[in-house]
């Protein structure tokens, strides 16, 4: 089984099951970043599969929310490196569904994926540095 997330929108996330190209599971949660890995995990509980079950994570990278973007991308690369299996990142400008999505897999899977954004980033500034001394 392959476990495919969508989290483009801070409020929500799709967590879904694929096999041979077919969504088999699927499940829409309201919910904030905060709250991704316990629904991953109460999900996989319901349908009752081991996250030693999983064969691959497919992870939408964006573009979306620069938190719900990273957040579901850092869950996808945890998953995919303690468990040993690929782990593909699929950009959606689009907001296909999961099923259309799926057809985006064939490319070669990553050893990790990197989040997009829907608009540019607001770092925050370095700060300057006051020499007390000096001042």
């Amino acid at each position: 089984m392959k476990l495919v997330l969508c989290a483009q929108d801070i409020q929500t996330l799709t967590i879904g099951l694929a096999q041979a190209g077919v969504m088999k599971q699927e499940r829409t949660v309201e919910t904030s970043p905060e709250g991704y890995l316990l629904h991953v995990h109460r999900m996989l509980g319901e349908w009752s599969l081991t996250l030693e079950e999983l064969e691959e994570i497919i992870v939408v990278t964006g573009p979306g929310s620069f938190t719900a973007s990273r957040v579901s991308t850092t869950i996808a690369n945890s998953l995919a490196f303690t468990q040993r299996i690929p782990v593909t990142g699929i950009d959606n400008p689009m907001r296909l569904s999961l099923q259309e999505l799926l057809w985006q897999t064939l490319n070669p899977s990553r050893t990790y994926v990197t989040p997009s954004y829907d608009r540019p980033a607001q770092l925050t500034m370095r700060k300057k540095c006051v020499d007390k001394k000096t001042a």
